[in-house]
């Protein structure tokens, strides 16, 4: 007797695609609690737990990168019926977001963005991310592999959904 199929469609789809999405976010968060210095994200309190070795290793340098398009795009999916192509575009979209953000903390830029803020053209917490924040071409690349990561992820589910319609 084979083991009953598991049915990845309906609430279980999105479910399963928000876990995994809440899950990619945790493990990001984590990063800017326990290996960052205190205030180092604008939306994380001033506060981190003690001093030690950085428990992410040089892979908290980009994890955070990784995981915010892998996640959104993950959520967007979920929200989206499917067999929509839209949960592709929004692999897309969201690697596009994360790229222009780490574009726009280019030493190039700093200037325009300055320029900006003292005009008060620019919003306050774009100007802080933008102005203090570390351009990093590993950024960028873990940008890219996070939108593709969550494109695999959704093509996985979709060959699972055929593959249980095949038996």
């Amino acid at each position: 007797m084979s083991a009953p199929a598991i049915r990845l469609d309906g609430w279980r789809r999105v479910a399963l695609l928000a876990a995994m999405a809440v899950a990619a976010l945790v493990a990001g968060t984590l990063v800017y609690l326990v290996d960052r210095p205190p205030g180092h994200a604008m939306w994380i309190p001033h506060f981190a737990l003690a001093p030690r070795p950085p428990t992410f290793g040089s892979i908290g340098d980009w994890l955070p990168s990784f995981v915010h398009p892998l996640a959104f795009a993950l959520l967007t999916a979920a929200a989206l019926p499917a067999g929509s192509p839209w949960r592709y575009r929004g692999c897309v979209a969201w690697g596009a977001v994360d790229v222009a953000c780490e574009l726009g903390q280019h030493a190039a830029l700093k200037t325009a963005w300055l320029g900006l803020a003292e005009q008060g053209l620019a919003p306050v917490a774009a100007s802080r991310y933008f102005l203090h924040g570390r351009f990093d071409v590993a950024d960028l690349v873990a940008a890219a592999a996070g939108a593709l990561a969550a494109a695999a992820c959704l093509h996985c589910f979709d060959r699972f959904k055929e593959n249980l319609h095949a038996r």
